[in-house]
């Protein structure tokens, strides 16, 4: 599973330089690594996200694992893989990847970011695919990331374009309301946000109202039952 399930089109930037990071690009950069339990339509699985730096690239990761007997359905496991630079603040993939152990061209997707082009290159839903791309253009993954930069930055309503490798989406992070999760056995200040992709499955997210803008839980919606959600039960940014 993944949060595709998961968002300020501006022109594309000129320059490849980096420029330099600030506190909160600092703070939010460092490695981590959060683990999360999933319950998205009755099947239960545990997924590990973890950040690490190779380089001048970052390596963006999670693991989705099913448990109990859904393992049986010989799904999984379910890896992603997102790699970027920070240019001027602003996360760059360079290539996201999804997929399992084995090769599956009806689930698999790929996509390389030529930002020196302005194209994507991939393939998704058994098909080769290219966009154009924009300058904070994410992939599935690395959203979130980006989101969480422009929270601890002072945002609170904007928007991202998603390149999903079948197409590219619009995601608006919409500020709701304040409210207290239990998590890890703490209590914590949490904002949701509602990310208006223009889907008939809402994408709910509460992020942590500390400088790290830890992602708690994730949940989505369809009509009014409840379809997935994500909870946050260990993370090294709690330490």
């Amino acid at each position: 599973m993944t949060t595709t399930s998961f968002v300020t089109a501006l022109a594309l930037l000129l320059t490849i330089s980096c420029g330099p990071v600030n506190a909160s690009e600092s703070v939010l950069l460092e490695p981590f690594q959060s683990e999360y339990a999933v319950n998205y339509s009755g099947f239960r699985a545990a997924r590990t996200v973890s950040l690490e730096k190779d380089g001048e690239e970052y390596i963006l990761r999670s693991t989705t694992r099913l448990k109990g007997a859904a393992r049986l359905t010989g799904y999984g496991p379910i890896y992603e893989v997102s790699r970027f630079t920070l240019h001027h603040g602003v996360i760059r993939p360079s290539l996201y990847f999804i997929g399992e152990d084995k090769a599956n061209s009806k689930r698999d997707i790929r996509i390389e970011f030529d930002w020196a082009s302005g194209a994507s290159s991939g393939y998704a839903k058994g098909e080769d695919r290219s966009f154009a791309l924009e300058s904070t253009m994410q992939d599935p993954l690395s959203f979130e990331l980006m989101g969480r930069l422009m929270l601890a930055q002072g945002e609170r309503e904007f928007l991202l374009k998603v390149h999903e490798g079948h197409r590219v989406r619009s995601y608006r992070f919409i500020e709701q309301e304040e409210e207290t999760l239990n998590v890890a056995s703490r209590a914590i200040s949490a904002t949701r946000y509602f990310i208006d992709r223009s889907s008939s499955r809402e994408l709910y997210y509460w992020f942590s109202n500390n400088p790290e803008q830890i992602p708690l839980q994730i949940r989505q919606r369809h009509g009014q039952k409840t379809k997935g959600t994500v909870t946050l039960t260990g993370s090294t940014l709690l330490d």
